[in-house]
């Protein structure tokens, strides 16, 4: 291969003018693939495959009136900065009714939380302060008159049953409670259906009067009253609404009475309480905003944020320059979201294709809301994430510019001449717009064919670290070769010929073998790990083209044209560089000494050893501050969700699929229910509970209890539809008990039921809520559309069958990764009861229903269970292709220098640089996620990349005859001149990274940056010291150092 390499290089340098313009041509054809590959990426959409996916899928499909909830956080304003009533003013819009987000309250002044059960002493109420009520209700019409209030869907309240039109707070609670309409003030129904009374009333109100919310007269004791009886009489499900630092604070001028100091148990019974005069408070509640997806979709907006219309503007106005979707404000950019419309979006998605991101418009809904701030302050929780990302990483572009001075100051303290350095410039930005312009044509090409090779994710972000960093080592191997030669007294053409036969055939190794470690993600059964497979590919090969192979060249061509102009040869004079060239070479020689070696192999190894048990303790989350700045309204909203709301999960579902109508299947309901409330010994309990400790299932079948209560106290509705009380079977073939309720064990009784919420959902009456048939449809949906009075039946006559049953759950804490692992296996432990009934498996369904087992397929699914199955999937995938890579380093090593043995030096010391890696994110603590994964395996491919540019510079003065010792010292020159200048640049470069606020930049500085150290140790004292164990055991009987 030498030789045919050094023919290859002869020719490149007889023909470099050609190769100049094949590369100029080449740069151009780049450019239409890499704008095709600078497509936006969303950080929520995960391309992979996997049964939780699909699930989520199919919902979306199946269930056409599928719902997005939007949670606003509304926490108490810290009082000291309210401003007086009299004097205040909403913030004013900017630019054509863009909320001025510089004018609203900002997030560090939301009131501290208090302990739990104890509630706050002021304001009086915390979040139940009348005047707090009055502002968040005053908030519902804002959003009713907002873009987005063409597309709300029905919420129906559990504390009052009352239905909203999509919007839900406490003020709405408190508005139903107080006009006496409840279902708290109508008399009951046991789970028996044997009549109870009114669990509280809004009748007697001694000594004050039974005001409703909105009378002008209405006062503070007005709400302290209600918010007691709500409390007692809820069944707990009032005090769900106000934050776990809710407790009953001692008032002694206060007119109602409850448990002060008190804690509920888990069956809802007071514990430890002292009964006094004083008021419930809280420090923040929810205000709830339910979309209807599908009438987002029609009315132009993209749920999806890669595939909506991107904003790019860059303009001038009277408010500052306006980048996109950020306006920049006192140096920072700050949100200043477009003004969509429906008419708007709609013309954009036939005009184009594309319609309006849906991110932008909540984000635009928060600023509203949040310009009417005074007493409250409202913060959107976990939507508008891409929305942020983009503000972090526009913000961090200063950051960057300043990573670009010092990269280059230091190459050129490394290079010592100005038009070096434009070289390298030069051959790196190529690099990149190549690796792009790849990426673009595969892309592009193998869509035409309708196969999907690339599939941009989060990984792709990463990609340019691999490249600076194996282009700025080859560009200065090269280039320090290339000096090295010239100094010798060499011409241009003879010193280029031999850097690149030399150090070209080692970059070339490189290039192989880096290529080889990744390509061990082709093997992946992710899409994104195997299009990230392809990407470093081909930035590894825009490398090796431009810096390993043109950068000489182009130096080449450059030192003869000056030579020409002024008339005389080029002399490389010596320089200092940024390390002493005598000291590098006392390293190289000392590492290399056989009693030396020893020692650093027993340093390695007790490093390693404890580095070993750190990385097997490493553990994967999603924390919000390792991918955002931690102080972001983005992060602060999760943050209080995660200490004031821990008991109210992120919202997962069940999909379950086959003969949903199997009275099997509604019974399984109730014993899953039980199943999840009993608790196993050191199983987190991640599943969302009521305030008594009972696990919060949504599901059919509460809707049918209700409905069964609806029937026994009015049937006129059901007899609309069907219904017969005074023939046998009621005329729809169905039985009932002695109290009136169906027989659930009767296939035809749910028929008759599923059908009858479908069309007409639950009627209200007394204590039963009104519930649309649009909510009932959030659970299940016909195969085929209903008869109208004869709901059991289809529109064709045939029995009406049902393929889809969805049950509801929360899931506190989903990033935390650890306590979901388990918790999620215990969930399909408890799930056995409808898996029992599954033809399917875990990662696909069944064919068809059997006699035996109703059921083809049982998943679950939704943002916190996707999340965690894509980020541990992607994680775990990841480090088996490291493992898989190694291996593949380890072949290409072998072949490369026809040796094992020079491999296994090679390779050795870079897996442990990977080990130590590890290690440091365990001991600093990190934790895995995708960012530490990534740069770990991109660890790999660096890290080979230093260590081969070792062996193989001692290898070419071996085969000079060289004895060890020469050849150590020929490591130690300009081989190690072009480890450390490009060491200290990617360094220096990465740790002016780790400075920005931005979690995801933060680590990938860090981590960065200790990577590159540590190839630099593995590759100038590992590497040589384990060349100089080599030696003692090869070397012949006669060989001397």
């Amino acid at each position: 291969m030498g030789t045919r390499f050094a023919r290859f290089s002869e020719h490149m340098v007889a023909h470099r003018k050609r190769v100049h313009i094949a590369v100029f041509v080449l740069t151009l054809f780049m450019i239409p693939g890499a704008l095709t590959a600078l497509q936006p990426i969303d950080m929520e959409s995960y391309e992979m495959e996997s049964p939780e996916l699909t699930a989520q899928t199919i919902i979306d499909s199946e269930f056409p009136t599928s719902e997005i909830i939007l949670g606003f956080v509304v926490s108490v304003r810290d009082p000291s900065e309210v401003e007086a009533l009299d004097s205040w003013e909403p913030a004013p819009s900017i630019d054509g009714g863009t909320p001025d987000y510089t004018n609203v309250p900002p997030a560090n002044q939301i009131l501290a939380a208090g302990e739990p059960w104890v509630g706050i002493s002021e304001p009086n109420g915390g979040i139940l302060n009348l005047t707090i009520l009055k502002e968040i209700d005053g908030k519902a019409k804002l959003i009713q008159d907002h873009p987005l209030g063409q597309s709300l869907k029905p919420l129906v309240n559990e504390v009052t049953g009352h239905q909203t039109a999509g919007v839900m707070s406490l003020a709405d609670i408190f508005r139903g409670f107080m006009n006496n309409t409840s279902i708290l003030t109508q008399p009951g129904l046991s789970p028996l259906g044997v009549p109870e009374p009114a669990p509280t009333n809004w009748t007697d109100c001694f000594p004050l009067d039974c005001l409703s919310f909105d009378d002008v007269n209405v006062t503070q004791a007005h709400i302290d009253m209600a918010a007691a009886r709500m409390a007692e009489g809820s069944n707990n499900d009032f005090l769900r609404w106000v934050s776990l630092d809710r407790g009953f604070v001692y008032d002694p001028t206060s007119i109602q009475e409850g448990p002060i100091g008190g804690s509920l148990d888990s069956e809802g019974k007071w514990q430890n309480e002292t009964m006094g005069y004083g008021r419930w408070s809280g420090s923040a509640s929810w205000l709830l905003v339910q979309l209807d997806r599908a009438s987002l979709e029609e009315g132009g907006w993209e749920i999806t944020w890669k595939d909506a219309k991107q904003e790019k503007s860059i303009r001038n106005s009277d408010d500052g320059l306006i980048i996109g979707g950020y306006r920049l404000a006192n140096s920072e950019l700050v949100l200043h979201p477009p003004q969509y419309t429906e008419e708007y979006c709609q013309e954009l998605k036939n005009d184009t294709g594309s319609g309006c991101s849906v991110e932008w418009t909540y984000m635009d809904l928060e600023g509203l809301l949040r310009s009417h701030d005074r007493t409250s302050l409202t913060l959107l929780v976990g939507q508008g994430v891409n929305v942020e990302v983009n503000r972090e990483l526009q913000s961090s572009t200063g950051l960057i510019v300043l990573m670009g001075f010092i990269i280059l100051g230091l190459l050129y303290v490394s290079l010592r001449r100005v038009s070096d350095v434009a070289i390298v410039v030069v051959a790196l930005g190529g690099a990149l717009l190549w690796m792009q312009g790849f990426i673009g044509h595969i892309s592009n090409l193998t869509g035409f064919f309708g196969v999907d090779i690339i599939a941009r994710s989060q990984f792709s972000n990463l990609l340019p670290i691999l490249v600076l960093a194996l282009g700025i080592d080859d560009s200065l191997h090269a280039l320090h070769r290339y000096k090295e030669e010239r100094k010798l007294g060499k011409t241009a053409s003879e010193s280029g010929t031999i850097t690149l036969t030399r150090v070209g055939r080692a970059i070339m190794l490189t290039s192989i073998t880096t290529m080889a470690a990744f390509s061990a993600n082709l093997f992946s059964d992710i899409a994104a790990l195997r299009s990230f497979g392809v990407e470093a590919a081909m930035g590894i090969l825009a490398a090796f083209l431009l810096t390993g192979l043109w950068v000489p060249l182009l130096r080449m061509s450059f030192d003869e044209w000056l030579e020409n102009q002024r008339g005389k040869k080029i002399e490389e004079r010596q320089i200092t560089h940024l390390v002493p060239e005598r000291w590098l070479r006392g390293l190289t020689i000392q590492s290399g000494r056989f009693r030396n070696s020893i020692v650093i192999a027993v340093l390695a190894l007790l490093i390693t050893v404890p580095a070993s048990i750190a990385m097997s303790n490493l553990e994967g989350d999603f924390a919000v501050e390792d991918f955002l700045d931690e102080s972001s309204d983005f992060a602060l909203g999760v943050n209080i969700v995660n200490e004031r709301f821990s008991d109210e999960g992120e919202p997962a579902m069940l999909l379950i699929e086959g003969d949903v109508l199997d009275p099997r299947v509604y019974a399984g309901i109730e014993e899953l229910r039980q199943r999840m409330n009993k608790p196993e010994p050191g199983v987190p309990e991640k599943i969302t509970k009521t305030p008594d400790g009972n696990i919060d299932l949504l599901a059919l079948d509460e809707l049918v209890f209700a409905a069964q209560g609806s029937l026994v106290l009015n049937d006129e509705p059901f007899r609309a539809r069907g219904w017969d009380p005074d023939v046998e079977g009621n005329g729809v073939g169905c039985n009932t008990t002695m109290i009136g309720f169906i027989d659930t064990d009767d296939r035809d009784c749910l028929a008759f039921m599923y059908g009858f919420l479908t069309l007409e959902g639950v009627p209200g009456i007394g204590p039963i809520p009104d519930i649309p048939a649009s909510l009932v449809s959030l659970y299940i949906m016909p195969k085929v559309e209903l008869n109208q009075t004869q709901p059991w039946l289809d529109i064709n006559g045939q029995p009406a069958e049902y393929e889809h049953m969805l049950i509801r759950f929360g899931i506190t804490s989903p990033e935390d990764f650890p306590s979901l692992a388990p918790a999620m296996d215990k969930l399909w432990r408890d799930l056995e009861v409808f898996t029992n009934l599954s033809t399917g498996t875990h990662e696909t369904a069944g064919t068809a229903p059997t006699e035996e087992k109703p059921l083809t397929w049982v998943m679950t699914t939704g943002r916190p269970v996707t999340r965690f199955v894509a980020s541990t999937e992607m994680q775990d995938e990841m480090q088996s292709s490291l493992v898989l890579g190694s291996l593949f380093v380890f072949v290409s090593l072998a072949i490369g220098f026809r040796s094992i043995k020079q491999a296994l030096v090679t390779l050795g010391p870079i897996l442990l640089v990977v080990v130590w890696l590890y290690g440091l994110m365990e001991v600093s603590g990190a934790s895995l996620n995708i960012v530490t994964v990534t740069i770990a395996t991109i660890s790999l491919g660096v890290g080979i990349d230093y260590c081969i540019h070792v062996t193989e510079r001692y290898r070419e003065s071996r085969e000079k005859g060289e004895s060890h010792k020469q050849a150590l010292h020929a490591v130690g020159g300009a081989c190690s001149l072009a480890l450390i200048g490009s060491a200290a640049s990617d360094i220096a470069g990465f740790s002016v990274i780790a400075l920005s606020p931005m979690g995801l930049f933060s680590n990938f500085g860090i981590f960065s940056a200790a990577m590159i150290f540590l190839s630099l140790i593995a590759s100038l004292v590992l590497t040589t010291a384990a060349l100089g164990l080599l030696h003692q055991f090869t070397k012949s009987n006669s060989e001397e150092e």
